[in-house]
């Protein structure tokens, strides 16, 4: 307590505080947007496919991915001398003898590159939200023309700052009788073949050019499925036929009957792996933005600088836990359960 009422530690809590009140009373920032799906940026078209801000987060996680592995694998020597080869060859080492006590030294080299693959992406994928500029910088787009697309009822209105265009804090809301109107209107443009534009909008909306990924449920849906594919996979090179004793009287306790059950819980199991794989993974990132924006929209300075951290460490284990239960239902594949292997 004494340390703390030093002159340098004292004005540092006593400059927070400061900080803290002025940005409560004059610092005010909007509350963005906030959608379960990604958002179609307008304008940004390849043919007739439309791009979205999570699919742009994607490709940017992809490139990141592979960019660092050619990196590191460049000018690979046998005694590394450069610091990235390094870092990777220190982090391929400590992740392999992981894996090799859960599965074998065998499948451990068979499916580590898997394994690093994923785990970085999704680092990436997941930390992407903790970057300035993810989510706030965007297309401007009146509240109308959103609602009429993507549903979105709440915006803000907009002044002009020097050369910078500003979202203020002020939302402007959407009655039952405007978006009826706004219903009509825009289903007449679309009959017309054109795109639906208020004359005097009411309010705008930010749409951002990049989302976090991970935010996006139709990747974590879409990894969750080849992982659990991938598995079955593995299991019927592995095994050829033997596999589909997993699922049709695996031999576990002898009793036909309990065993036909057991067979049952498995086949259902498969299902419950995607569903628990892209939901753990998209409600823990998801919650995580959501969080970040509350806390700077309540509190400009200061305060989710903890939250940061806090989203860091829990970026790194969902990336972990997605990783590594990918190698588990990798190695649960390589049995049959058809009573000639032991366990």
């Amino acid at each position: 307590m004494s340390k703390l009422l030093q002159p340098k530690p004292l004005a540092l809590l006593i400059g927070g505080i400061l900080l803290v009140v002025i940005a409560v009373l004059f610092f005010r920032v909007p509350l963005p947007t906030i959608l379960l799906p990604g958002e179609a940026i307008p304008g940004w078209k390849i043919g007739g496919f439309q791009l979205t801000n999570t699919f742009v987060a994607t490709l940017i996680a992809d490139v990141v991915v592979l960019v660092l592995s050619f990196l590191a694998v460049r000018n690979m020597k046998e005694v590394p001398e450069g610091k990235l080869q390094n870092l990777f060859e220190w982090i391929y080492e400590i992740f392999e003898g992981m894996l090799t006590d859960i599965g074998g030294k065998e499948k451990a080299k068979a499916w580590v590159g898997v394994f690093l693959t994923l785990l970085f992406f999704l680092l990436i994928a997941n930390w992407m939200e903790l970057i300035p500029g993810i989510d706030s910088i965007g297309v401007i787009e009146p509240l109308e023309v959103a609602y009429a697309e993507k549903g979105v009822t709440v915006g803000y209105q907009i002044k002009q700052i020097g050369p910078f265009i500003t979202l203020t804090s002020e939302q402007v809301k959407l009655s039952d009788e405007e978006r009826a109107a706004i219903k009509e209107e825009a289903e007449k443009a679309e009959a017309a073949g054109e795109r639906y534009h208020p004359h005097e909008p009411k309010g705008y909306v930010l749409t951002p050019y990049v989302r976090a990924a991970t935010t996006d449920l139709n990747l974590t849906i879409g990894l969750a499925l080849m992982v659990v594919v991938w598995s079955h996979v593995i299991g019927f090179r592995r095994l050829g036929g033997k596999y589909i004793r997993r699922f049709a009287l695996p031999v576990i306790t002898g009793m036909k009957p309990i065993d036909f059950f057991v067979g049952i819980l498995e086949f259902i199991s498969e299902f419950a792996k995607i569903i628990s794989l892209s939901f753990r993974l998209f409600g823990n990132i998801f919650a995580g933005q959501v969080l970040l924006f509350v806390m700077a929209f309540l509190v400009s300075f200061l305060l989710s600088l903890p939250f940061f951290g806090l989203e860091l460490f829990v970026g790194f284990m969902q990336a972990f836990v997605f990783a590594i239960l990918t190698f588990i239902y990798f190695e649960q594949a390589t049995h049959s359960h058809a009573g000639d292997e032991h366990h």
